[in-house]
């Protein structure tokens, strides 16, 4: 499945790229990518697109055979060639795109990630993490699958212990008070 997965990750990447929409990987796949390494079966894609030009980014969705199959609180779902996309738009910020929440820079321009040696954007991991400390509120850890341990392992290690811990405490301030 990660095979038709990184296929669609280039086909939706690239034609998005032709029309000047930028995307972001995001997730599961963001981890990957910025490792340049995928570690496990990924069950869908997850993508942050400009909240700014949605409207043609779901009309290439629609043009390269998706459809939308969900509005959901943060975004929406889609599906292409029969698997998930999982949506999410960032705000242009001054000259940036940033997703709500974490601090500045979490869509970069530059693609710092790779998949099958090509280049590709990804989220921030200040951006990755933030997803992980919302998790940790909403899903006690009893619930958790291995790979939400292991992969929360990984992103710590890449972004490291200590810098992870100031993260959260600065999630916590922001969201726990």
């Amino acid at each position: 499945m990660n095979s038709k997965h990184i296929e669609l990750i280039h086909l939706l990447f690239f034609e998005a790229e032709k029309i000047k929409i930028p995307l972001w990987l995001s997730g599961g796949w963001a981890i990957d990518a910025k490792r340049d390494q995928v570690t496990w079966e990924h069950e869908d894609i997850d993508v942050t697109y400009p909240s700014d030009q949605e409207n043609d980014f779901i009309a290439l969705l629609l043009r390269l055979g998706g459809n939308i199959t969900q509005q959901t609180s943060y975004g929406f779902l889609a599906s292409l060639q029969g698997v998930l996309i999982d949506c999410e738009p960032c705000t242009l910020v001054g000259g940036s795109y940033e997703l709500d929440g974490p601090p500045a820079g979490t869509c970069p321009m530059e693609k710092l990630g790779k998949l099958d040696s090509i280049p590709i954007r990804c989220i921030s991991w200040e951006a990755v993490l933030w997803d992980y400390f919302y998790y940790i509120e909403e899903v006690p850890q009893s619930k958790w699958r291995s790979k939400d341990f292991s992969n929360f392992e990984l992103v710590k290690a890449f972004y490291g212990t200590a810098n992870t811990q100031k993260l959260h405490e600065q999630f916590k301030t922001q969201y726990m008070d």
